[in-house]
């Protein structure tokens, strides 16, 4: 049994399954909702549809409870959710088997695909339109691809004998974007433009950062004399990488991959001690990210004519991904690959936030706000758009 069998959803099971029961005959909406998945996540509804909103109304562009204050306080607490997701992911990323290594190739041509298709479509939109965005058109356009490559596992029951391939997509589908987002992160967060290769050195301190303090989180909690001292050290392994790399200017996504798929590699059963505890604090963790990204959003011109392009060049990209990822022998047709993946979840928003924090400009505020209307759009779009259970060809 894989490890992604094993789990069913990376991270564990969501504490709400266990208080929502499986959709009865009256009730078909509610199996509907309750199966948007994203890195282990699934609630009710996609996280983003609920928290998302409640940000936006708590933030400085309404009652101003969530001030621009109070947001840059929680700076670090995003930080540290970022390295979590970021850990997640790298724990998902286990190529030990033949199954996971076919996974992961069709996950990332899908991600290429939609990333160069809606990073090139919005690129020529954007250089007809001249939109004020005051950052280059090239790196907004980059940006949009990269929040529109992530998918979510969603879209049908997850009994069904198609869902468990497409789950592994939607998890492996997040591993290029994250390393993309470390070179984004660097380009945007220099005052001056940054050569390709410095940026590709900055992406390998990156990586060599998530690893040294995986490395020095794996002595600690492997030895822990009881479960509590272990809970300890794996929370404080991942707030240091989280805290650390926004120190430095760095990618805590990346980081927190490098070190969780470091713990897959190393002796023992350390992805799992992990994955089982970082259940506790996972949650309560994205919340607040999500808090924080409705809070940061600012409607604006810019933000609504980016948005319905994003949406439907998004949708073209995971149909056409879907269908050049079923070309290497994955067993789903590409119908059913593409309508599974339409449901984005919720790295794209954390992808679109983490930048905002490195380049606070109207600019990459718009391209926030931009990423959290096409993410709820095509949430409510994955629900409409549900796939056949048709055997593959």
């Amino acid at each position: 049994m894989s490890r992604q069998e094993d789990w069913r959803e990376v991270g564990g099971v969501d504490a709400l399954d266990a208080a929502i029961p499986r959709a009865s005959h009256g009730l078909p909406w509610l199996q509907r909702l309750r199966t948007r998945a994203a890195l282990g996540l699934t609630p009710v509804v996609a996280p983003a549809v609920l928290f998302v909103p409640i940000g936006t109304a708590l933030g400085p562009s309404f009652i101003n409870v969530l001030s621009p204050t109070v947001l840059s306080h929680l700076d670090a607490v995003v930080a540290v959710a970022l390295a979590v997701l970021g850990v997640f992911a790298g724990l998902a990323l286990d190529l030990r088997s033949q199954r996971n290594r076919r996974l992961f190739t069709a996950a990332s041509v899908e991600a290429i695909v939609t990333l160069l298709l809606v990073s090139a479509a919005l690129f020529v939109l954007l250089a007809a339109w001249r939109l004020p965005m005051g950052l280059s058109h090239g790196l907004v356009a980059l940006t949009l691809g990269l929040c529109a490559s992530v998918s979510s596992a969603g879209g049908a029951d997850d009994a069904s004998p198609t869902h468990a391939v497409a789950a592994g997509i939607a998890d492996l589908d997040d591993v290029l974007p994250i390393v993309v987002s470390g070179l984004l992160v660097v380009m945007l967060g220099s005052a001056s433009p940054v050569p390709v290769w410095s940026s590709v050195a900055w992406l390998f301190r990156t990586i060599a950062l998530g690893i040294a303090i995986g490395t020095a989180g794996w002595l600690l909690f492997e030895r822990a004399h009881s479960r509590a001292e272990r809970n300890v050290f794996i929370a404080g392994t991942v707030a240091l990488i989280g805290g650390t790399a926004s120190f430095l200017d760095l990618s805590p996504l990346l980081a927190g991959l490098m070190a969780g798929l470091l713990w897959v590699w190393l002796p023992g059963h350390a992805d799992r001690v992990v994955g089982i505890d970082l259940q506790r604090v996972q949650h309560p963790l994205i919340v607040v990210l999500l808090l924080v990204a409705g809070a940061s959003c600012e409607f604006s011109r810019q933000a609504l004519w980016l948005s319905g392009p994003l949406v439907l060049f998004r949708l073209t990209g995971k149909l056409m991904g879907g269908w050049l990822a079923t070309r290497g022998q994955v067993p789903v047709t590409a119908s059913q690959l593409g309508l599974h993946l339409i449901a984005p979840g919720l790295l794209g928003i954390a992808v679109a936030l983490h930048l905002l924090q490195v380049v606070r400009t109207p600019g990459m505020t718009a391209v926030l706000t931009a990423v959290v209307i096409a993410t709820l759009a095509s949430e409510a779009l994955a629900l409409v758009l549900r796939p056949s259970e048709e055997p593959p060809a």
